[in-house]
């Protein structure tokens, strides 16, 4: 193959990734400013037919809107609606019939785009000198109890609303009045109006209260939205505006963010750096634990969506929330909402953001010298003269040869100290009565840590480029018909190396300094001088050497929405209906590469080195393979007959609601199918008292035909004691607001991982032989191959059932200035769905049986905190997250344990089995010789328990506590619940905001607690010095804190050294010893920004613009300090790290 074939892949990476950006762009651009072109040009193109008579000003003014998209706006008092007029115009645009409207009175009209403005001409075109002496200007700006600027409020004088003014987009008003003895009436919907005297002020600033009575604010629920002050279910939400978001996913940045939502993120690959959440923690120790998610009312991933597309993120949490989802409820529910568009002139957003990234922590290594220093200790303490000798050392220590004697860090030479990824959206948001539209178009470009070839060949590095495109258009066909039409798309192309990258991180854990260079001075590819086993490989060329692959994948997401109102059947009653499809597809392609490996042996006569050939390989990289193609389309329908209605102090809501869903996946001849139906009942009276009933009834395939639906009901209510006429008015000072929240209910779950249609048995006929009567364990016969049964029936096989409780309240202090959200929480699921592992073997069955057993109780608080205050011009805002959640095992499958401490029944789900370490042993607990090379050896003296758990036992090695007392170190001294699980129970948040004068600023710190990392254990090798010997290890800097004879202290990280696994078999098992408190405090982000002037803005063109800077990631405080806790102790600590970024940012809109 020549080179032209090898380089043309890259640069038609590099063409066709330019054509699409350039296309994408292009597009975007062109749509949004087509759609502000359209607004600028609707006033002179929108034509009318008009010819009235006798007919009022109001009655013409309704006409326009009625066959247009223009809105008009007038004050009260302003213009005469009663006067009785004539308009005749045929084929004229708007201000025509303006113009005839308006003749001959006081009043004018301004028009921008769809907007018509009505206003009364002043009685002379240039006021007097004397007139605007006598005129007194006022100026102020009206905000809420938390300080947030009201946009539109009205300021009028009292008994002359014709004199007054509308606060502008920064909540400031402008007003000139004839004298100051006049009261100003400012007022604002939802707000209760306030009366100012103005009495020689110049400037007066107002802060308007809700009115609890008119405030309607609306939250989504599950189907269906509901007024907030009607909720009687426990949710958290979030602002969009607090989600940052500097990587690709949404899920990373929801930790302590969202009250009753646990998460941690594991790692920061760019493509799989998704992180894990769960609901009010865990409550089930098999199955699926995840929680529902839901855009827009349709089950998908939320890693997909642009954080720019977010309208609402709110998670449901109690039974009376997610009862309704029935089979998919237990785990909580997430639902997220995206934009739609707004009756509004046509608005064009633009976002850049530009980050670079390194990692949080990264392990230290020693060099050579060290490394083969230390494993001659090893030797020595294994009874073992050293291997290597001083003189050798010496040349790695003085770096004589770097071919021969090599010094490598594998860290330097793999990983870059920083990477960069980069993010643009542009949407468009606008319409009128008639149609409104949300179009969102975004770029983003992530490179990974690791480094290219110094070639060129192709790219080595991990790289994701995504674009994404979201339409949503909503349509009223008519006055009682609804239409909404959502489309969504993302493209994704991931680079990454031939090698997975767990595996170069684990081979650079496990790959000594001393072996080989990375890559040899001349170019030469560098290995062992033998490659064993699979362990046995360069880290160097598991990157650079081995190939690529790049995974392509389209995602497509549509739906309809059709909403009928039936008024003419009952008022407030009305159908919907939701059909969505969705489609997926994935293609991976490889080229693999696999040069000759070498190992130098030494030096010619003329210095060149001497190389002895170890794999042969092809210098040329392989054509392009299609290793991977999937393809998953799913269908989702609902429809629903809706009723809401109030009767004087009664609000009445009903919904039923049919829904399905289908999945289809490419290589699964039946698809996947679910279907249910879901009831809802809302009852409220006079803003006081609330109830609702719900339920689910979903039908799974995994049960047999008896079992096979389940029904899920809940029922929650809530008091509005605040409301009541009896709240003292003294208290409501204090404490405005107080509701009180209680809920009972019960939920389902049917996840089983992968398994189908548990209830019947499964056959196979390629097993090689039978088994004979007792399980796997026994033996197989040879004759021939035969049928066997795989999987054993199941046909009781029924829904895990999760019955939940809660009892809650929201506190709003000081006209809402702090709100609080609090909520107590206990539940108990039993009848897990697992395979019994304690069926007896004699039964015959040759796979564990699926049954119906087990219990877990879960419980906990949650709580959010918001407070707001405005000191002058500066405001200032902090904001609360705390979660508690805590499980117990009741019921489990296990065999009666000789010993209660092993049993499993009783402790938390993840806990750990651990033995309990005593202390490091002495010279004191042995009699002391001395072998045939002079070093000493140990017997362990007769009154100490004996270790049972292989290897060599000495002073400095770990002496375990005898739990059973029988004298003997052994399996029965393991204890189960020592320390805390590995999911934490515990996740906070808490962060602080600040604005004065444009400018802003914001810090947020996130931390987790009452969670456990084991450091070691058997399944963690690699997290011991000299695990697989020399040749097969690496050592980090934190074990030179070590039992040493020089240092026989009890105060170190590391027992004493041994030269593999089989001598340090007593000290590597799971014990206290490797324990460490998983807690931390993160300070997950800090952002600066400042907000460009209203004034210069509309100077220039523009709406509004800022620029900012934040960081994500910047410290953690914890005990472990080796790794990130966060990320756990995977790989031994050493897998693909969390990000720290710093981004810097302008958003703007037009």
């Amino acid at each position: 193959m020549n080179n032209h074939g090898i380089f043309s892949p890259d640069r038609t990476k590099v063409r066709t990734l330019l054509s699409i950006k350039s296309i994408f762009l292009f597009l975007l651009f062109t749509f949004a400013f087509e759609i502000a072109y359209a607004s600028s040009v609707y006033s002179q193109t929108k034509v009318f037919t008009m010819q009235s008579a006798e007919k009022t000003v109001l009655q013409v003014f309704k006409e326009i809107e009625k066959n247009s998209e223009f809105i008009i706006f007038y004050r009260d008092g302003v213009i005469d609606l009663n006067r009785k007029v004539s308009v005749n115009v045929v084929n004229q645009s708007v201000d025509k019939i303006l113009e005839q409207l308006l003749a001959h009175t006081d009043n004018g009209f301004t028009i921008k785009d769809r907007q018509i403005i009505i206003y009364k001409k002043e009685t002379s075109a240039t006021p007097s000198v004397s007139q605007q002496k006598n005129k007194i200007k006022v100026t102020g700006v009206v905000t809420d109890a938390k300080g947030e600027s009201i946009i539109g409020a009205n300021v009028v004088v009292k008994g002359n609303p014709t004199i007054g003014a509308i606060t502008n987009m920064e909540g400031r008003y402008e007003v000139m009045l004839p004298s100051d003895d006049v009261i100003l009436l400012v007022s604002y919907l939802g707000y209760n109006t306030e009366e100012i005297k103005v009495k020689g002020r110049r400037n007066i600033n107002v802060v308007l209260h809700e009115d609890s009575k008119a405030l309607d604010e609306v939250v989504i629920v599950g189907y269906g939205k509901q007024k907030k002050e009607s909720v009687v279910v426990s949710m958290s939400s979030i602002k969009p505006k607090d989600i940052v978001v500097p990587s690709r996913s949404l899920n990373n940045s929801l930790a302590g963010q969202v009250a009753g939502l646990i998460a941690v993120q594991r790692s920061g690959e760019p493509g799989y750096d998704n992180a894990e959440f769960w609901i009010r923690g865990v409550s089930t120790f098999a199955g699926g634990t995840s929680p529902l998610v839901l855009v827009d009312g349709v089950p998908r991933n939320m890693s997909d969506i642009e954080p720019d597309e977010i309208e609402t993120f709110s998670v449901l949490k109690d039974a009376a929330a997610t009862a309704i989802y029935g089979a998919e409820g237990a785990n909580g529910v997430v639902l997220v909402t995206t934009k739609r568009g707004r009756v509004e002139k046509a608005k064009i957003s633009f976002k850049t953001e530009h980050t670079i990234s390194s990692p949080t922590r990264l392990p230290e290594f020693v060099g050579s010298a060290d490394y083969l220093s230390l494993y001659n200790e090893a030797l020595r303490n294994d009874g073992e003269g050293p291997q290597f000798s001083d003189e050798l050392i010496a040349h790695y220590r003085n770096n004589d040869d770097p071919d021969l004697y090599p010094n490598t860090n594998w860290i330097d030479e793999l990983l870059r100290k920083n990477t960069f990824s980069h993010r643009y959206t542009l949407n468009v948001r606008g319409g009128t009565e008639k149609a409104k539209y949300f179009v969102s178009g975004a770029y983003y470009n992530e490179s990974g840590l690791f480094k290219n070839r110094p070639n060129g060949i192709y790219d080595t590095n991990i790289g994701i480029d995504r674009f994404n495109l979201r339409s949503n258009i909503d349509m009223a066909v008519s006055s009682t018909t609804t239409v909404g039409v959502d489309l969504a798309m993302q493209y994704l192309i991931n680079n990454y190396p031939g090698t997975g990258t767990s595996t170069i991180f684990r081979s650079m854990l496990i790959t000594p300094p001393y072996a080989f260079p990375a890559v040899y001075s001349d170019g030469t590819v560098a290995t062992y001088a033998q490659e064993r086993d699979a362990n046995m490989r360069n880290p160097y060329n598991l990157l650079m050497n081995s190939g690529y692959a790049k995974e392509y994948r389209t995602g497509i997401q549509s739906k309809v929405n059709v909403n009928q109102k039936l008024d003419f059947i009952t008022k407030g009653l009305s159908a919907n209906l939701n059909v969505s499809y969705d489609y997926d597809s994935e293609m991976i392609i490889r080229r693999e590469y696999n040069p000759t490996r070498y190992h130098a042996t030494g030096r010619d006569e003329l210095g060149q080195l001497i190389f002895s050939t170890v794999v042969s390989g092809n210098p040329d990289i392989q054509d392009p393979k299609n290793s991977a193609t999937s393809a998953t389309k799913k269908i989702y329908i609902d429809a629903s007959i809706n009723y809401k209605r109030t009767f004087g102090k009664h609000d009445v809501g009903a919904m039923l609601l049919y829904m399905q869903k289908e999945t289809q996946q490419h290589n699964v001849p039946l698809p996947f199918r679910k279907q249910g139906f879901v009831g809802r009942a809302t009852y409220g009276y006079d803003g006081r008292y609330f109830i609702e009933g719900n339920f689910g009834y979903t039908g799974s395939e995994a049960f047999a035909e008896g079992n096979r639906f389940g029904f899920f009901p809940a029922i929650g209510a809530a008091y509005y004691l605040s409301n009541e006429s009896f709240y003292p008015e003294a208290i409501k000072k204090v404490v405005n607001k107080l509701k009180l929240r209680a809920s009972v209910g019960r939920t389902g779950n049917d996840k089983t991982g992968q398994e189908r249609f548990l209830y019947r048995p499964t056959f196979t006929t390629n097993a090689g032989g039978f088994t004979q009567g007792i399980g796997d364990t026994g033996g197989t016969n040879g004759i021939g191959n035969g049928i066997v049964e795989g999987r054993f029936a199941a046909p009781y096989l029924a829904w895990e059932i999760e019955d939940k409780q809660n009892y809650g309240f929201d506190l709003g202090l000081f006209d809402n200035r702090i709100d609080i959200i609090f909520d107590y929480f206990r539940s108990e699921r039993r009848d897990i769905l697992l395979q019994r592992r304690t069926v007896p073997q004699l039964g015959g069955l040759r796979q564990d049986p699926w049954q119906n057993f087990g219990k877990v109780r879960n419980q906990g608080i949650d709580m959010s905190m918001n407070l707001n205050q405005q000191i002058g011009k500066l405001k200032l805002s902090a904001r609360g997250t705390f979660t508690f959640t805590r499980n117990k095992i009741l019921e489990y499958d296990e065999l009666p344990q000789k010993y209660g401490y092993q049993a499993v029944t009783g402790t938390r789900v993840s806990e750990n089995t651990l033995y309990i370490a005593d202390r490091l042993y002495t010279e004191d607990d042995f009699i002391v010789s001395t072998n045939a090379n002079g070093l000493k050896t140990y017997k362990l003296r007769s009154e100490l328990p004996r270790p049972t758990l292989g290897g060599l036992i000495g002073p400095g090695d770990i002496k375990y506590v005898d739990v059973n007392g029988d004298g003997v170190i052994d399996s029965y001294d393991q204890v189960r619940g020592v320390g805390n699980p590995s999911t934490p129970e515990i996740i906070y948040g808490f962060g602080l905001n600040a604005e004065y004068k444009g400018f802003y600023a914001s810090i947020f710190f996130q931390g987790a607690g009452n969670t456990s990392v084991l450091l070691g254990g058997a399944t963690s090798e690699g997290w011991y010095p000299f695990s697989w010997g020399v040749d097969q290890s690496n050592y980090r800097t934190f074990a030179l804190d070590r039992w040493t004879e020089n240092n026989p202290s009890q105060d170190v990280i590391i027992p004493r050294l041994h030269k593999n696994n089989a001598n340090n078999a007593n000290n590597r098992v799971a014990s206290t010893w490797w324990l460490r408190n998983g807690s931390f405090l993160r300070l997950k982000n800090i952002e600066f920004g400042y907000q460009l002037p209203k004034k210069f803005m509309d100077k220039i063109g523009f709406e509004a613009a800022r620029i900012y800077i934040m960081g994500y990631n910047l410290a953690v405080w914890d005990d472990i300090k080796y790794f990130d806790p966060e990320a756990g102790n995977a790989n031994a600590g050493l897998n693909y790290p969390l990000p720290r970024t710093f981004t810097l940012g302008l958003d703007f809109t037009f």
